[in-house]
């Protein structure tokens, strides 16, 4: 096998794993029936990767076409464009899509440029892509915590990869390489490609779900139920409460639910969620306390977060807790613990009673 059938076998590696990805997040990745979401955005991206290296592999191994070679161009520009506009959606930052508008404004150039000049335009946008990548990876591994956390940082070093390997595949490297090494560099490049790539499949393989990155906008409140009262101890609004129930009642609920699953499974293990379908009680058990949060979805990072949560409110609140009085006003500071480890802003000075309260009355 000569180099350029082995370099053509590995294009179309990558051609292949990008669809497949593209695929994965068009039609499946754990989504809504029914809803184009953002990670319908992400399949997008890696369609129009794949079939802009197709139109390139033409270009290069059978038919030299000017008109070719800008439209594979143009194709691969509009993934990138799709990923940026992600970018933009998710990380808090009001850009006003200017990178998305300026990445538009640039693929409508390259149609009046010669290749020289759009070869040029698609290098220089390059940087920008993966400059924009690592920090909306960046922000996205400050943003989660535990497995999830681990699998975003597997997908930036992907990331990374599959970034060099670009810039190995570009004519200036390439040809850089060969002119003052005398070595064909686009078979490493491609390899990283690949390999970053498929870091990148791996990670989001065993992501339980894209929206774990959207744990912020899905939480509702959260009560904190004493195990030998049943009583709402704690309640935190972290939205405008719709319910008819009062907390104590809600609590109250909640304890007979998990109480009655108990009893008839005779299970000696707790129940961690309830669903009903549009909404979700998540719950966490410490010795004296049950975290009980409804959230718009069952996530991950929610249980990851109960469990510090309960772990430290009963280790500060246990002397409270042994030999509880009913009152509830000593758990006031809990509401620090809770800004803190839900990320959760509150205006200063505002306490816990204030907030249930202003919450109740808007």
């Amino acid at each position: 096998m000569d180099l350029q059938n082995f370099i053509l076998g590995l294009f179309f590696v990558e051609v292949t794993i990008e669809l497949e990805l593209a695929a994965f997040f068009t039609l499946g990745f754990r989504r809504r029936k029914g809803k184009f979401d953002n990670v319908s955005i992400l399949g997008l991206y890696f369609l129009f990767l794949a079939i802009g290296r197709i139109v390139l592999i033409i270009y290069d191994f059978d038919i030299p076409n000017p008109f070719l070679y800008l439209t594979g161009v143009g194709i691969s520009l509009l993934g990138m464009i799709c990923f940026i506009y992600l970018a933009e959606i998710i990380i808090p930052k009001n850009t006003h899509y200017l990178f998305t508008i300026l990445s538009c404004a640039t693929l409508l150039s390259i149609f009046f440029v010669d290749i020289p000049m759009a070869k040029n335009i698609l290098y220089a946008m390059l940087p920008l892509i993966f400059l924009i990548g690592f920090i909306f990876l960046a922000y996205l591994i400050h943003q989660t915590i535990g497995s999830v956390r681990k699998n975003f940082i597997l997908i930036f070093i992907g990331q990374w990869a599959f970034g060099f390997g670009q810039g190995f595949n570009t004519d200036w490297i390439r040809e850089w390489f060969e002119l003052e090494v005398g070595f064909n560099i686009q078979p490493i490049g491609l390899a990283l490609i690949i390999g970053g790539l498929g870091l990148i499949a791996i990670a989001f393989w065993r992501l339980p779900s894209f929206t774990e990155i959207e744990w912020h906008s899905k939480m509702v409140s959260l009560f904190v139920i004493t195990n030998e009262h049943g009583i709402c101890c704690v309640h935190f609004p972290f939205r405008k409460y719709t319910g008819k129930m009062s907390p104590q009642l809600v609590s109250s609920g909640v304890s007979g639910v998990i109480t009655i699953v108990k009893e008839m499974t005779s299970s000696k293990k707790h129940l961690k969620s309830v669903d009903q379908e549009d909404v979700k009680f998540i719950f966490e058990y410490g010795l004296y306390t049950t975290a009980a949060l409804l959230a718009e979805e069952d996530l991950q990072i929610y249980h990851d977060k109960l469990k510090a949560f309960v772990e430290e409110f009963e280790t500060e609140f246990k002397q409270y807790l042994v030999n509880w009085t009913g009152s509830i006003h000593e758990f006031e500071p809990a509401m620090q613990i809770i800004t803190r480890i839900f990320e959760f802003p509150v205006p200063e000075g505002i306490t816990l009673s204030e907030l249930e309260k202003g919450n109740e009355d808007s």
